[in-house]
């Protein structure tokens, strides 16, 4: 029964693709190749589009296949056993095809083609792709996976060939959502499958792996399962698959979509793809058929419409690479550069050499893996046998150049042709041998990996060798270098490639390198940059700064990819929470930054970006976009503030803020600094230690570092982040921590004075202060530290001082004078102080220490035994001792504990005897104590500022006018208050106890911070907490106690009880000053914690049990206060076991259930009697729970904070200790109730405005400044010792065990690899008849480079030589005859090398002519200056004369042509029709009209349909292509000669020939040298274009020097007199094409005896790279036929060739 077939509407006349980038998007029909009927291109894939993903609706909408439209019979004497059986669907058996299914020309049969399709006969008719094919819907996408190789699946799409690469660009990017590439290799080679030595094939994976795996590469290979195709696959397989690494390897196949087995399975009749296609691999491959290779990631396969016709990809994969390399990398705007090229080569046949010839002709590098076979071994041997000569030549400006010219020898000329004969036979064996040569003319483009076991061919070998063919492509372009090498990521090429010995970079040039290699945080690069000349205080501005926390150069315009990373991260949350905050509306200011700063380290610090003006008025906007903001006015900034300030005008202000250096953005004086907190926030742990490395402050840099990551582990709700980004602050505690005591060991003191130091560039903080804001309680528990509490802790009193001295001279004064010692009595009582404290270290070992510190000075005894900050008097006055007594802040401790106690002992009295009606004096006494107590607490609050002042923080609560205002005064002004005038030592206090800072009379009428900070800060103390409470509860019950009610008095007393507990507690704060009781306190703080929690959990059982035993026992009670009290009380003492049996058991007449009687409290309620059993069991359970379980949990929970506690008990007591010390350091010497005199010292000194925030001129203990000079010194001897430490701690790590281990695995594996050398020598010498090698030592095996081999080879038959002449000499010798005849064995060897140099010569010279002959160039596959190939036309089948059925040439006509310029044609003859071109142009006659001679030099051409027809014979290219006009186009090529003279100017001979040069210019185009000829204009002669070219091209602009111009034109009149024509034909050139050819007249000038050229200065002309004179030799590599008119020139002047 017939099946019903749909009608088909005829195809659009839109769908015919006439240009190969232009296919058509009409409507169409689905591929008819697998599919029995057609259907209605509407219809196709009925499916709604809304159940589609975005990715099947893209690419329904977008990619096209192509199918065939008409059916031309193939002709039946076609081999059908070579052709694959055809499956078609649902007729017969898979594979068999019926004997009677006709095949159509497309290469499909019949049944594939629709039945409306129209038929051609069966014979002659031409069959086309753009005629008879078109464009429709693709049905091959989706995922396949591949059956039996894993369940991973690989995208896939079947594209028509003429696909426009913009929506192939948009396909791999956006829909397959591929990352852009930083390199892309694109593997060639043999299609088929070949052998390889075992470990060139491992090396070839693991090197090919590693580098797409380190640049982030993309592989392209033909896609198959055979030939290299597989071997990259197997790469893959073994190698990138199986890795770590977090790039994904991506392999791309384009294969011929006709060529793929089994592609049925792959198809999908409604086009909505597959999702995955089950695609399996055969047992047995058809002929002309292979398999899809498992192993890449991504498939394009080429349609064009035919079957089993292998190419049709190269064309479209040109295209595509091309696409890719057309893409920028993303590595920065200005890092940047187009995604490099590099063709891999690996065996192959004629195919692989003409894509490695094209490589070569668009620039691109080529590797080629030697030792893999056929192609790429031809191809290693040329390059490796051929000889790289430089030869110098004028540029256009005059100046000598060095242009390296590959120079082949005659015998390696007939070697490479006997290779190529060998390999791929005597087909196409000129021009094959011609594109090997061709080839290697640009030798920078070559390079050649040959594997060496045991030496270099290492896994890291193969991959630098593609790496190092790039860069040695761009040689010259250090910068561009630079940028592929931070692209890939590879130090390694860096340092090797780029940064070598012998070649200086400008360090400006770097800048821009370095700023990527921030953003895209490459720490080695950044490293290297800084060690080859990038200074960072040139290098770092503010608009690089902003750069850098905008991300500005990641941005990509095109789309908000990076920018959306960026909102990501946790930085950057932050910084747009304060930029809305600060109201800024496009992008994060350096302002924004400081207040994230402060905010993550402490209102204690601000950094410099909220001080300095110029930052803080900075117009983001002008300096990143280059357009200026709205207005200079900022939100938060109070007007006519810095009017006030300057005494001018608002207006004038303004004015001078715009005039300003301003824009002009300053180096920062420490960059290290700016760039490691940018490097910090960003957690970029490597980059900061970096960046930290080269800064200074290396403590306090690491502090802060700390404290930073620290606050954003805190900040942040991802918990890996947070563990990563405690552990980097773990990490810089660590470093701070090393470096101290590495500093501490060398010199004490000076490390304690790091330690008190005020840090500039640090928000004016200090080392201590830092890590007790940051609660590094490690660091505080060093050494250096606690010997610098110790010297605060004893104030002026030594440290040799007992206890028990001081708590008896407490008790009796008058002992303070004989008992008590003071530092600075004597030097011999510091030593031997320091000695009983063990604080002294061993001389010897200190200057061991300092020896390994060459840089550190080693300083005097005296001074290292100096214990003071300051040198004290020796003799201390009586008063002096008395003062330095009681200010100590250990006797000021001890004074309010003896305080304290007796403040409790009066408490407690009063309330066991005193606490009456009555008030007595001792409670007059209680309240002024608490008072005072009170009053201490105020005045800490207040003076909690000054407490944690800085210079910078005093600033924090004015706008940025008043601070500048402020910050001026304060420096200015006031510079004679700042410094301490009673400060020793160069130093000026700052802080402490006694501040002596003088700030501008406009700060000492406010805090310096707002009442919310100040709170927050008075109460993070617990203890201030108690205090409050203690001190409100007292409150309380003082108000009680005067109300004058016998209830209120009770009530007081309760309070007052409650209020004494309380009191009695916060003597405990003074237990933490002793080591073993002070981290009890801790521990008991957070078993608190824990109990709290616990107490969470406990009363959901508790309030639970309760609740349902109450409602249980005494149901409806009435609901009250006393109800929830009686229902809690039940189950709280139970856990305690007070079980209340007897309530639960009472029964009456003891209880009674009449609510009248147990209402008024005669007798208590009954419980119910079900209450009596209900009850104990539920009580049970809950006792179980509460009592064993809950309660255990307890005490595990209070064990493990028993345990952790325990492990850190040195740190926590020391960081309390510092707490205590630092309160009573700080705290007035009175002790309460008499501090309330020192309170009323306070007032009346601030009173009478003698100093603001200081008590007296003491200098401070806990903060110094130093002078710039002391400052400077110790800066430098820390940086020093940091120095130290970081390069001893390198050394450690290279030396430990891991880096050991690798370095013997690598020793191993070199000696393993050595040893399967010698295993191979001694099998080859084996096989060869030798005796083979036996203990043979491993350094004996040297691989020689070919010419060295050769060298050695011809002194080895030269030594036999003089061996068998010498014996003919001793011979002739003996028989006594006089003999003059040459030895005949030597002069037979002479002989026959003549006569092979001849041979090879003569060879060569052939091959020049049969080149000529063959049209060679014509022929090359890509078209000059394009991305055009041509179609190929075998040397067998270029004359019009041999029938070429399959002939299907390319249109093309370059876009400068088609826009008709002067020496082009007007008329487009190619694009009209066969009728209308008749008469349209005259050919074979004189051109009036155009002026043009289109007569032929070789006689009269044919013309075919309007189109004249090539002499020489097809080209594969139809059109003019670069040639303006039809037919011939006369040029002419003047050959300049002279004698090659040495420097004696006698002419050089060769071979008994005399030596010839000729004038020869270096091509832009092609990078060719060739004869200075050139296109005749329209009417022009011959001659006169001659001339014209030589000057222009040859001589440059010395026609345009007036005093050289005449004798110029004269010597060039005579010479062009004396030329002789040489030849007169058509030339050989690239550009010829069916319907254009070049045809030229070469004459040639001879200067016989050199007087008429040799005052001759070549220069190069514009249109020319370089000109020279060239050595007249077979050698020659020049453009189009200029060999073999060279060669003319050489056989008429009977001169050496």
């Amino acid at each position: 029964m017939d099946k019903k077939v749909t009608k088909v509407s005829p195809a659009d006349p839109m769908d015919t693709i006439e240009n190969m980038e232009s296919p058509s998007h009409g409507k169409s029909l689905i591929s008819l190749h697998y599919n029995e009927e057609a259907v209605d291109a509407e219809n196709v894939g009925a499916a709604p589009v809304e159940t589609m993903t975005y990715q099947q609706r893209w690419i329904r909408d977008n990619i096209k296949m192509r199918v065939c439209t008409k059916f031309v019979e193939k002709p039946t004497n076609v081999n059908s056993d070579l052709l694959p059986p055809v499956r078609v669907p649902g007729k017969g058996l898979p594979g068999i095809q019926s004997e009677a299914e006709p095949i159509c020309r497309c290469g499909y049969p019949r049944s594939t083609h629709g039945q409306s399709l129209s038929s051609g006969t069966s014979g002659m008719e031409d069959w086309k792709v753009d005629t008879h094919t078109k464009a429709t819907r693709t049905n091959a996408f989706g995922t396949v996976e591949f059956l039996g190789f894993g369940e991973n699946e690989r995208n896939y799409v079947r594209v028509d060939v003429d696909t426009k690469m913009k929506d192939m660009m948009e396909l791999m990017m956006d829909v397959w959502g591929l990352e852009k590439p930083n390199l892309l290799i694109s593997v060639t080679g043999g299609a088929k499958n070949f052998t390889m030595k075992q470990k060139l094939k491992e090396e070839f994976r693991r090197g090919l792996m590693k580098v797409a795996r380190s640049t982030g590469a993309w592989i392209i290979t033909g896609g198959t399962n055979a030939g290299v195709m597989k071997h990259v696959g197997e790469a893959v397989r073994d190698y990138g698959l199986v890795s770590a690494s977090t790039n994904p390897i991506i392999v791309i196949g384009v294969a011929t979509w006709g060529c793929i087995q089994n592609k049925e399975d792959l198809t999908d009749s409604e086009c909505r793809g597959k999702w995955p296609a089950s695609y399996r691999l055969g047992k047995k491959q058809r002929p002309k058929e292979s398999f899809l290779d498992p192993n890449h990631t991504h498939f394009v396969l080429v349609d064009n419409g035919t079957q089993h016709q292998f190419g049709v990809e190269i064309p479209f994969r040109a295209w595509m690479e091309n696409s890719i390399a057309n893409m920028k990398t993303n590595t920065g705007k200005n890092a940047s550069v187009y995604v490099p090229v590099v063709l891999l080569v690996l065996e192959g046949g004629p195919g692989t050499l003409e894509t490695a010839h094209q490589a070569v002709a668009n620039n691109t590098p080529i590797v080629i893996v030697q030792g893999s076979g056929r192609a790429a071994d031809i191809l290693a041997y040329a390059y490796q046998n051929s000889i790289g000569e430089e030869i110098g030549a004028t540029d256009q400006e005059g100046k000598t150049k060095k242009i390296t010219q590959t120079i082949f020898d005659a015998s390696v000329e007939a070697e490479i042709r006997n290779q190529v004969e060998e390999n791929f036979g005597k087909k196409n064996l000129v021009r094959h041998c011609e594109m090997v040569k061709e080839t290697l003319k640009n030798r920078d483009l070559v390079t050649v990996f040959e594997f060496s076991i045991g030496g270099r061919g290492s896994s890291k070998d193969i991959d630098r060798a593609i790496l190092q063919a790039l860069l040695r492509a761009n040689k010259d372009q250090i910068f561009d270098q630079l940028k592929l090498a931070l692209a890939w990521n590879r130090i390694d090429i860096a340092k090797s490639e780029i940064f070598t010995d012998d070649r200086f970079i400008q360090p400006s040039m770097l800048f821009e390198i370095m700023q990527s290699a921030l953003i895209l945080n490459r720490v080695t690069f950044v490293e290297l940059l800084m060690d080859n000349g990038v200074n960072l205080k040139d290098f770092l501005t503010k608009k690089r700064l902003l750069k850098l926390y905008n991300h500005r150069d990641l941005y990509d315009s095109s789309s908000n990819m990076m920018q959306e990373i960026n909102k990501n991260t946790q930085l950057y949350q932050l910084l747009d929470k304060i930029r809305r905050k600060n109201g800024n509306e496009k992008y994060i200011s350096l302002v924004d930054v400081g207040c994230l700063i402060q905010d993550l380290i402490g209102d204690f610090y601000t950094p410099w970006y909220l001080l300095d003006p110029k930052v803080r008025d900075l117009d983001v906007e002008y300096l990143l976009d280059g357009v200026s903001a709205k207005c200079m006015g900022m939100p938060g900034i109070k007007k006519g503030i810095l009017s006030m300030a300057t005494g001018q005008k608002q207006e004038t202000v303004e004015n001078e803020l715009l005039t300003s250096d301003e824009y002009q953005v300053p180096d920062f004086d420490n960059p290290f600094q700016e760039l490691f907190l940018w490097a910090v926030l960003l957690n970029r742990q490597e980059m900061a230690k970096i960046l930290w490395k080269g800064g200074k402050d290396a403590t306090a840099a690491a502090l802060v570092a700390s404290g930073m990551l620290n606050s954003l582990s805190r900040q942040t709700d991802d918990t890996e982040l947070a563990k990563k980004l405690k552990e980097n602050s773990q990490e810089f505690s660590n470093l701070a921590i090393a470096v101290l005591n590495e500093c501490y060991d060398v010199e004490e003191k000076k490390a304690q004075n790091l330690l008190i130091r005020e840090l500039e560039h640090w928000g004016a903080a200090t080392c201590v202060l830092l890590a007790v804001e940051s609660n590094n309680k490690k660091f505080i528990s060093q050494t250096a530290c606690q010997t610098l509490l110790n010297n605060v802790w004893m104030g002026h009193l030594s440290l040799d001082n007992q206890l028990l001295q001081l708590l008896l001279c407490v008790f009796i004064p008058p002992l303070i004078f004989p008992v008590i010692k003071f530092k600075g009595d004597s030097d011999q009582d510091g030593i031997e102080n320091l000695q009983e404290k063990g604080v002294l270290r061993d001389k010897k070992r200190k200057l061991e220490k300092q020896k390994t510190l060459s840089s550190i000075p080693v300083k005097e005894e005296k001074e290292d035994l100096q214990v003071d900050y300051e040198s004290k008097p020796s003799n201390l006055s009586f008063w002096k001792k008395l003062y330095y007594f009681y200010t100590a802040p250990v006797i000021i401790f001890a004074h309010n504990v003896l305080s304290y106690v007796i403040f409790l002992g009066l408490y407690s009295y009063i309330l066991l005897v005193k606490f009456n009606k009555d008030v007595s004096n001792e409670e007059i006494i209680l309240i002024i104590w608490v008072f005072s107590i009170f009053a201490e607490e105020v005045r800490q609050v207040t003076d909690r500022t000054f407490s944690n002042w800085t210079p910078c923080s005093l600033l924090s609560q004015y706008s940025i006018y008043e601070r500048i205002t402020i910050y001026r005064t304060s420096t200015n002004q006031n510079a004679s208050h700042i410094i301490n005038p009673s400060a020793s030592n160069n130093t000026q206090s700052f802080r402490g106890k006694n501040h002596s800072f003088h700030p501008p009379q406009k700060m000492q009428s406010s805090s310096t911070k707002n009442f919310n900070t100040k709170l927050h800060s008075y109460i993070t103390d617990p203890w201030n907490i108690v205090d409050v409470a203690t001190i409100f509860i007292f409150v309380m019950g003082i108000v009680l106690r005067f109300l004058r009610f016998d209830s209120t008095l009770e009530a007081a007393r309760c309070v007052m009880a409650l209020n004494l507990v309380i009191f009695f507690f916060r003597i405990l704060h003074i237990f933490s000053v002793h080591k073993q009781l002070g981290p009890k306190l801790v521990m008991i703080g957070r078993m608190l914690k824990d109990l709290l929690y616990f107490i969470i959990i406990l009363m959901v059982f508790v309030v639970s049990y309760s609740i349902a035993a109450y409602s249980v026992m005494y149901p409806n009670s009435e609901l009250s206060i006393v109800l929830v009290y009686n229902v809690m009380r039940l189950g709280y003492w139970n856990l305690y076991g007070e079980l209340f049996l007897e309530d639960i058991e009472r029964e009456e007449p003891d209880c009674s259930f009449d609510d009248s009687v147990y209402s008024n409290g005669s007798l208590p309620r009954c419980p119910s009697a079900v209450s009596r059993y209900a009850v104990p069991i539920l009580m049970g359970f809950y006792v179980l729970f509460c009592n064993i379980l809950l309660l255990n949990l307890l005490i595990a929970m209070f064990s493990n904070t028993y345990q952790i506690v325990q492990e850190n008990t040195d740190q926590y007591w020391c960081f309390q200790r510092y707490r205590l010390i630092y309160e009573y350091y700080t705290r007035p010497t009175l002790a309460p109730p008499l501090i309330l005199i020192s309170h009323m010292a306070l007032f009346i000194r601030w009173i009478f405005g003698k100093c603001s925030f200081c008590l007296s001129s003491q200098p401070s203990d806990l903060i110094k400044r130093f002078s710039s000079d002391k400052a400077r010194e110790l800066v430098q001897w820390e940086n020093m010792i940091a120095d130290a430490f970081m390069n001893r701690l390198e050394l450690e790590e290279k030396k430990n065990i891991e880096n050991r281990v690798i370095n013997t695995q690598e020793s191993i594996h070199e000696l393993f690899f050595k040893l399967d050398e010698l295993q191979d020598l001694q099998a080859t010498s084996g096989s060869s008849g030798q005796a083979p090698i036996s203990k043979a030592p491993v350094n004996q095996v040297v691989r020689m480079p070919p010419q060295m081999d050769k060298r050695l080879l011809a002194l080895e038959e030269q030594m036999q030589q003089s061996t068998v002449a010498l014996n003919w000499i001793m011979k002739i010798l003996q028989e006594q005859e006089k003999n003059t005849r040459v030895a005949p064995m030597l002069e037979d060897k002479r002989e026959n090398e003549k006569q092979k140099k001849e041979k090879d010569k003569a060879l060569v010279k052939n091959t020049v002519e049969e080149r000529k002959r063959l049209n060679y160039k014509a022929r090359l596959p890509c078209y000059p200056q394009s991305l055009i190939n041509r179609f190929p036309v075998p040397d067998h089948k270029v004359s019009w004369e041999i029938p070429f059925p399959e002939y299907d040439p390319v249109i093309y006509e370059a876009p400068e042509v088609k826009e008709h310029p002067y020496w082009a044609d007007t008329i487009d003859l190619i694009f009209m029709k066969p009728e209308e071109r008749i008469g349209k142009i005259k050919f074979n006659e004189y051109d009036d009209l155009n002026k043009v001679n289109r007569k032929s030099y070789v006689g009269t051409y044919q013309v075919q349909d309007g189109l004249p027809l090539n002499p020489t014979g097809r080209t594969g290219l139809i059109g003019r292509g670069l040639l303006g006009r039809y037919g011939p186009n006369h040029c002419g090529d003047p050959i300049v000669t002279r004698w090659k003279r040495d420097d004696i100017g006698n002419v050089v001979m060769k071979e008994g020939k005399k030596v010839l040069e000729f004038v020869a210019i270096f091509r832009k185009d092609n990078k060719l040298w060739s004869i200075p000829g050139g296109m005749c204009e329209p009417g022009q002669k011959v001659s006169q274009c001659l001339k014209a070219e030589f000057t222009e091209e040859a001589l440059g602009s010395l026609v345009e020097d007036s005093n050289m111009e005449e004798k110029i034109k004269s010597d060039l009149k005579i010479m062009m007199e004396e030329g002789e024509e040489i030849y007169k034909g058509i030339c050989d050139d690239p550009r010829n094409t069916d319907n254009s050819w070049l045809e030229t007249v070469v004459f040639n000038y001879h200067d016989d005896t050199g007087k008429v050229l040799h005052p001759f200065l070549l220069r190069a002309g514009e249109t020319v790279e370089a000109a020279s004179w060239l050595e007249v030799s077979s050698s020659l590599m020049l453009h189009s036929s200029h060999l073999y008119y060279v060669q003319l020139v050489a056989e008429k002047l009977n001169a050496f060739f």
